[in-house]
């Protein structure tokens, strides 16, 4: 008797280990499921496509400053999940540095996945998938405590060349690449007439020697009289020096920059060159 109930206890614990295994089992091939299906679209460095638009109709990061608010831009690497997650970094109000991660579980449909990304203000939450369209978006799809999706919010791969002295990818990077990336007829205040040429990735050249560009793009931390369209050639450099520009279609135009005599406030000076893309 007592040989007989061991042995259907066995049987019994063998039964569930099994059921385990085998949940265990679909559990994982989900998650590969989840993986291959939607993270293979998402690969990249992502920027939020509401600014991109925004500076491409402005010409101009101060003007296009308010579309910059929660995720701004953010990297996919599928190759760094680990177990049930991968972790994302990013930019958080083009501010400060900010990271989330993705759960490799099926969201709300097959083309997203789960987040732990949430507004612990409203109790709303962040699912992430794509947009396979002409150009493929990666998309934060946002919904509310109650499950109801509220919003979509669109970003778009930034692509470009690269050198080992290049801005990494991101919102930078693109901000050249909308703005100044290109070949220009350049005139300076003494007539002299050369080629300048900007690049996507933040290099320089035929400008005084200067070898690299940063366009200012972060406005939260500045005064009001410092919040100005500005870049500096060499910055963080001995030889460095700002410009406050103008674009205006084809044409850009730098302008020396002031600082007044109380050191509160960024004044356009006199117009150094005059940029003509080709």
């Amino acid at each position: 008797f007592i040989f007989e109930n061991m042995r259907k206890l066995l049987l019994i614990i063998a039964g569930i280990s099994l059921i385990a295994s085998c949940k265990q089992g679909e559990n994982e091939n989900k998650k590969a499921e989840a993986k291959d299906a939607v993270l293979p679209y998402l690969q990249g460095t992502w920027v939020m496509t509401d600014y991109i638009n925004e500076l491409k109709s402005t010409g101009s990061p101060l003007q296009s400053s308010g579309k910059l608010t929660g995720i701004v831009s953010m990297t996919i690497n599928k190759d760094v999940a680990e177990n049930d997650s991968l972790p994302v970094p990013g930019s958080l109000n083009n501010h400060e540095g900010t990271s989330f991660n993705i759960i490799l579980q099926q969201g709300a449909n097959e083309h997203q996945l789960k987040t732990d990304l949430a507004d612990n203000s409203t109790g709303n939450y962040y699912e992430i998938g794509y947009d396979a369209g002409k150009d493929t978006s990666a998309v934060l799809i946002e919904y509310n405590k109650d499950h109801k999706e509220v919003g979509k919010h669109y970003f778009s791969k930034v692509t470009g060349p690269q050198t080992d002295d290049s801005e990494p990818y991101g919102l930078q990077y693109m901000a050249n690449k909308i703005l100044l990336a290109g070949l220009y007829n350049a005139t300076d205040d003494a007539g002299k007439i050369s080629t300048v040429e900007f690049t996507e990735d933040g290099l320089v050249k035929g400008v005084e020697g200067h070898k690299t560009y940063y366009i200012f793009t972060d406005f939260l931390g500045e005064g009001d009289g410092y919040k100005i369209d500005e870049l500096c050639f060499d910055e963080q450099t001995k030889s460095q020096k700002p410009y406050i520009f103008q674009i205006k279609k084809d044409t850009v135009l730098l302008y020396q920059a002031k600082e007044n005599a109380e050191r509160t406030k960024l004044e356009q000076g006199a117009l150094k060159y005059t940029l003509i893309k080709k």
